[in-house]
């Protein structure tokens, strides 16, 4: 037995200092100037600026890696994934963005990751030689890159695997009045960053990227705490070329109408920060903007993984064939507890103080007939017997942000 003294341990994990969040995961589609080490067409992996520098090394790309490193990596902390297929300069945005290509990418994380993008950007650094055609404010590609864009967001949705996409705003003229009007539109996945950080679109593009996957999800990308980008001071910041810090401000309005994320000068410390998080949809859609789509797409896969296991189960049904009560309340129950478990950040919370989330399993027809009539079904079936269904319908209160804070000041005599 050894002499009495005093024995010091180290306790570890008591910060509760967590790694990147899968929130953040992300993929970048490039038509880069030279293929990357791993070649063109063969999706890798990118966590560090160590990493980009590996990938990016022949010095045909330096564009491309400093797009990463003081772009990207300025805003996302090092650590969290990037996942990146590259193609030939020759390539449109709009082809990366084809589920031939981007799917090499999209479907090439494994194991716990599998299926866990939830942002994307698409980039491209074409040939010197290389002329845009613009006839709508951007190169022509940009247009046809966001429609494509939402095709491939569409599709995955329905694998409910939901992401959101940035396309780089290329060729950008600087005169929104040219510009296509996104504001009755309906590409609610999609995002367009219509501004260049040292003459370079792709730059500005990925470092918007960087921000929202440094940020949590329900938060504005523009948001002012949040501070200003890491922009490299000798570095320049454009919207057609035009500086944002002597530009007019019918520039950035016009181009903000029309649902297109630009960046503007920080009014309270140095530095640009984003406009907005607009998606390229109409105002009065629900998922308007990158912070409502983000968190509705976590619940989408909360939702999904939450039910899956219930699939096929058996169930006690009453007479009429309706699923007995208690097992709709375990329904009801175990998405909001899901929900309430994984993203009560991201949502507003109740008088309890857990997330705002209320589901509904087969909610009676006549007291519930608009729900069911916003929902396109047409006298429910809730025997189960017959139909093998059951309806369920969750409804989530996100956070608000304040986008138009309004003073109005005077004076009094008392």
């Amino acid at each position: 037995m050894s002499r009495p003294s005093v024995s010091i341990g180290l306790m570890n994990g008591q910060l509760g200092i967590q790694p990147p969040s899968a929130f953040g995961n992300s993929a970048v589609l490039i038509a880069s100037p030279i293929a990357p080490t791993a070649g063109y067409g063969v999706p890798f992996l990118i966590t560090s600026i160590a990493d980009a520098k590996a990938a990016f090394a022949d010095p045909g790309n330096a564009a491309l890696l400093n797009a990463f490193e003081n772009g990207f990596f300025a805003e996302a902390p090092e650590g969290n994934l990037v996942y990146v297929i590259c193609m030939a300069p020759t390539t449109p945005l709009a082809t990366l963005l084809l589920a031939a290509n981007a799917e090499l990418a999209l479907k090439f994380p494994t194991g716990i990751n599998k299926g866990s993008i939830r942002l994307m950007a698409a980039i491209k650094y074409p040939s010197n030689t290389y002329v845009p055609t613009v006839t709508h404010g951007f190169d022509d590609d940009v247009h046809a890159a966001i429609t494509a864009a939402q095709t491939l967001a569409n599709s995955w949705l329905a694998k409910r695997k939901p992401f959101r996409v940035f396309v780089q705003g290329f060729a950008c003229d600087g005169v929104p009045a040219n510009a296509t009007d996104y504001s009755t539109a309906t590409n609610r996945n999609v995002f367009t960053v219509a501004a260049e950080i040292n003459a370079d679109s792709a730059l500005a593009t990925l470092q918007v990227l960087g921000r929202a996957v440094a940020s949590a999800s329900q938060r504005n990308i523009g948001r002012v705490k949040s501070g200003s980008l890491n922009i490299l001071a000798a570095y320049a910041v454009t919207v057609g070329g035009l500086n944002v810090d002597s530009i007019n401000d019918s520039v950035l309005d016009g181009y903000y109408a029309k649902r297109y994320i630009t960046l503007e000068p920080n009014q309270e410390a140095s530095g640009y920060i984003i406009t907005d998080d607009n998606a390229l949809c109409i105002v009065t859609d629900d998922y308007n903007n990158l912070a409502y789509g983000r968190v509705i797409d976590n619940a989408v896969r909360i939702a999904y993984q939450t039910y899956y296991h219930e699939l096929k189960d058996d169930v006690d049904v009453d007479a009429n064939g309706r699923m007995d009560t208690i097992e709709e309340k375990y329904l009801e129950t175990a998405i909001e507890s899901a929900i309430d478990t994984e993203i009560r950040t991201q949502l507003s919370l109740n008088s309890q103080g857990t997330a705002a989330v209320t589901c509904l399993v087969n909610p009676d027809p006549t007291d519930y007939a608009a729900l069911y009539a916003a929902n396109n079904i047409q006298n429910p079936n809730m025997n189960i017997l017959q139909s093998g269904s059951i309806y369920l319908f969750l409804s989530l209160r996100p956070k608000g942000c304040l986008r138009n804070i309004y003073v109005y000041l005077g004076y009094t005599s008392n």
